[in-house]
């Protein structure tokens, strides 16, 4: 049987290792929320694990619903065997498209051992949401609570200057409620995947005539609206399946932290920040 190369792409079929040819750089789960085509194909319709290993990384791309147990039990050998210090992004299917990442070699080893024992399964509810104490401490989400704090809710220069230096504005977003309108986005990072797939510019628009599932929109509308009303923050942890773009769901876990601002012009405006995390008060 062929080993898995250190460094280059590879398919697992029936527990068969394949190296993959490529021409050129390969992009594989550099772009969240889309279709890789046929490496999808393989993964759902054939219980293929693709990966791309490197110095820096292992990439798999896998199904948690119908795997192949061969495939399966040699990508599992494979991690047991490799170095326990390389980080794994993990692209998988349950339910709807999942990226995770895991920091080294045995957290990533503990997902795939759940896959393989079939103790995960669908979620009942597509949308789901525990809400926490925001004054909770949390090291993905509680520098914005913090700054929210210093700058007294005021959504300033200074603030902005204070979140890039913090290095949020990647999953930063902002949102501005208008009567008429709803609800329309004022920022929104980079790093937001679902949105980064869109096929137009979201800032300005109003949050339900984009391209992303009606279904959750509306869904986290009712949250801002909640901190709109009450004038207080809130902190969730969230797991949604939801529709975007792309041919099949795509599903996110995240921390969220959602404030009230006061723009320069005396206008409420909710601020939040997330954070794609796998340790969430939701188990999968």
């Amino acid at each position: 049987m062929s080993a898995i190369s250190e460094r280059g792409m590879f398919m697992i079929s029936r527990g068969t290792v394949i190296p993959v040819e490529t021409g050129a750089p390969a992009e594989f789960l550099d772009v969240t929320a889309r279709d890789l085509g046929v490496l999808d194909h393989l993964a759902l319709g054939h219980g293929a694990i693709i990966g791309r290993a490197g110095e820096a990384r292992l990439d798999l791309c896998l199904s948690g619903e119908n795997f192949d147990r061969k495939s399966l039990a040699r990508v599992i050998e494979h991690l047991e065997r490799c170095r326990q210090e390389v980080p794994v992004r993990m692209r998988w299917f349950l339910g709807g498209w999942l990226t995770e990442v895991f920091p080294d070699a045995a957290a990533a080893l503990e997902r795939l051992r759940a896959i393989a024992s079939e103790a995960l399964s669908i979620p009942n509810t597509r949308l789901q949401l525990a809400t926490l104490d925001p004054a909770m401490p949390c090291p993905r989400t509680g520098d914005l609570y913090e700054l929210w704090q210093r700058h007294a809710g005021h959504l300033s220069s200074e603030f902005i200057a204070d979140a890039g230096r913090a290095g949020m504005l990647d999953r930063m977003f902002a949102l501005e409620h208008d009567q008429t309108k709803g609800w329309i986005v004022r920022f929104m990072g980079e790093g937001i995947g679902i949105f980064a797939a869109q096929r137009g510019e979201v800032v300005g628009r109003p949050l339900a005539k984009t391209d992303v599932d009606h279904d959750y929109t509306s869904w986290v509308e009712s949250h801002h609206a909640s901190v709109l009303e009450s004038g207080e923050s809130r902190y969730d942890h969230v797991d949604a399946i939801l529709s975007t773009t792309a041919k099949k769901p795509t599903r996110v876990r995240y921390r969220r932290r959602l404030l009230p601002f006061t723009n320069n012009d005396g206008k409420p405006v909710v601020v939040g920040y997330s954070a794609l995390t796998s340790d969430l008060a939701l188990p999968l």
